[in-house]
């Protein structure tokens, strides 16, 4: 039984935002260490589920010794690159580890009660992923406002595509929900308005510059059309690989626009 995290697309949120931070502010011992701690913590995941029995009883009771020790491993690693972060980051920088860390904290209360699946535990797991990119930034002596800058288109493509995708699966899971569709419809429409009305505002206000809203674009866009125009569920893995295309377009659009 593997113990990998199966939504392959949960490998590009945890890498892109990763990356890109690294290609923008350079790479660090300090980012280093943040970065093995983000990928510890999204590798814990699996083998968490397994033990508190969110993957079945077989696979509690076929996997736990195996899920256990993979377990203690991540969280050991984990717990030692992000306490080595925090020692070696500078003084100034080290607030912004609590940027990742408050979502991971909420995905994980969610996914203890069993919630793992639901709505907000996967839209902190975004929040997650996509804030690392902030004290990766800070920890290779950039600004705050270019981890940001890093950080937002991502975590609104994240998020919107999340909530996107969720619209086809209500649409005919358990013989679909057109309540719960149409509701998760409209946060995309609305989340995407505000997303773009915001950054506009900051942009013109010099709080943030406009490479930020033409980064955060594309994915906008793509989780507004899969919103209202949602595919067949039979079209689930290729919506999967579109979205990881636009993720790749979003890295390229931050760094070649971030100042």
């Amino acid at each position: 039984m593997s113990l990998l995290p199966k939504e392959h697309g949960a490998y590009g949120q945890v890498s892109l935002p990763l990356l890109t931070a690294f290609l923008l502010a350079g790479v660090s011992a300090a980012g280093l260490l943040i970065a093995a701690a983000t990928v510890a913590g999204f590798l814990a995941h699996e083998p968490a589920a397994v033990l508190l029995g969110l993957r079945g009883p077989r696979a509690k009771r076929e996997g736990r010794k195996e899920a256990l020790r993979w377990l203690v491993v991540c969280l050991a690693i984990g717990t030692a690159a992000g306490v080595a972060a925090l020692l070696i980051l500078a003084p100034h920088a080290r607030w912004s580890i609590a940027i990742p860390i408050l979502p991971a904290l909420l995905l994980a209360a969610a996914t203890a009660r069993g919630y793992d699946k639901s709505w907000h535990a996967q839209v902190m797991a975004a929040l997650a992923f996509s804030g690392a990119a902030v004290p990766v930034s800070m920890a290779a002596g950039a600004t705050m406002a270019s981890g940001v800058a890093v950080m937002i288109p991502f975590a609104l493509l994240f998020v919107s595509s999340t909530l996107a995708v969720r619209v086809v699966i209500l649409r005919v899971r358990g013989g679909g929900d057109p309540q719960a569709a149409a509701a998760t419809r409209a946060a995309v429409l609305v989340l995407a308005a505000a997303a773009a009305v915001a950054l506009a505002a900051a942009a013109v206000a010099s709080v943030l510059p406009s490479s930020v809203l033409l980064a955060a674009a594309p994915g906008l866009v793509t989780a507004v059309v899969v919103a209202l125009h949602p595919p067949a569920p039979t079209h689930l893995h290729r919506l999967g690989w579109t979205l990881l295309a636009v993720s790749l377009v979003t890295g390229a659009l931050v760094f070649a626009l971030t100042p």
